[in-house]
């Protein structure tokens, strides 16, 4: 999936997949009621085009898309898809709707419509067919929500809960640096004291540079012990971000402090949030007693 084109504001994008007749058309119209904007059956070759055309819409913050076995090429390309859309900044998610093969052929007979995989066969052979297209997608599924005993307010009630424990705005993660003789961060989540590590200050030439300067990062980070520290830093917080957000919370605040904020705090900050960028993950990089330790 090509990338080139980058979304200038984050969406939270709601794929709404799964077997005929199990509700996905009431479940993308409830998510339209959730304000959500909807399209159903959109064909993977338009899923590019229409995300590059609602990048600058700042209204449109949260899209429900309907895509399905109908469509050969999102199957092949559905994790892929997710993949993709999630490293750009997106906040995605697979809702697959389901139901028990009974329910789905006295649905099909109720409505008088012909499965969509079985249109000169019996339904029972069009649910089996589609049942084995989309078992690799169901396992893609951030959720998956049965309506076998559903009604459909029932139906709905369920898209609502479960679409809802997903928090709309994406976790906002701060890694700062900071100096222990100006104070500690009141709002930090996560704090780490560095002032173990040698200190840039005593070595000629790198007293008066910031740990933003080539050669005081390289002079930190040839230290082991540093290595060690920001390795088990981004595990942690590659760990704890998806529980963060399960729980609801906005923010996340990582603070790194040595003596005076100068120099360690700001390299492992700077190394921390790039090895995180190779998770996909983009924290703001904040150095918050920068400014005021180096001279001018």
């Amino acid at each position: 999936m090509d990338t080139s084109q980058g979304e200038r504001q984050p969406k939270k994008i709601v794929l709404v997949s799964g077997l005929a007749g199990a509700g996905k058309t009431a479940a993308l119209k409830t998510l339209e009621d959730l304000g959500y904007f909807t399209i159903d059956n959109l064909p993977r070759s338009l899923l590019e085009p229409l995300l590059i055309l609602l990048q600058d819409n700042s209204e449109i913050v949260k899209v429900a898309l309907g895509m399905d076995g109908r469509d050969p090429a999102f199957l092949q390309d559905a994790g892929e898809i997710v993949d993709s859309l999630r490293t750009r900044g997106h906040k995605v998610f697979l809702l697959f709707m389901e139901a028990s093969t009974e329910v789905l052929i006295r649905r099909f007979a109720e409505t008088r419509r012909p499965h969509p995989f079985a249109r000169d066969l019996p339904v029972e052979k069009g649910v089996s067919k589609e049942r084995k297209m989309v078992a690799a997608l169901k396992q893609l599924a951030t959720d998956v929500v049965d309506t076998s005993s559903f009604n459909i307010h029932q139906l709905r009630a369920a898209v609502k809960s479960t679409i809802e424990k997903h928090p709309s705005s994406p976790l906002a993660l701060l890694v700062q640096s900071f100096g222990y003789k100006y104070g500690v961060p009141l709002d930090a989540a996560f704090l780490f004291d560095v002032r173990y590590l040698p200190n840039p200050y005593f070595v000629d030439g790198l007293r008066d540079k910031g740990g933003t300067d080539s050669a005081v990062s390289d002079f930190v980070l040839a230290d082991p012990q540093a290595k060690m520290i920001v390795t088990r830093m981004v595990e942690l917080i590659v760990a704890v971000l998806p529980l963060c957000e399960e729980e609801g919370r906005s923010s996340l605040n990582v603070a790194i402090g040595c003596t005076g904020g100068q120099h360690r705090s700001v390299a492992l900050a700077e190394e921390t949030a790039r090895l995180l960028a190779k998770d996909g993950i983009a924290p703001t990089v904040v150095h918050r007693d920068l400014p005021r330790a180096v001279k001018p």
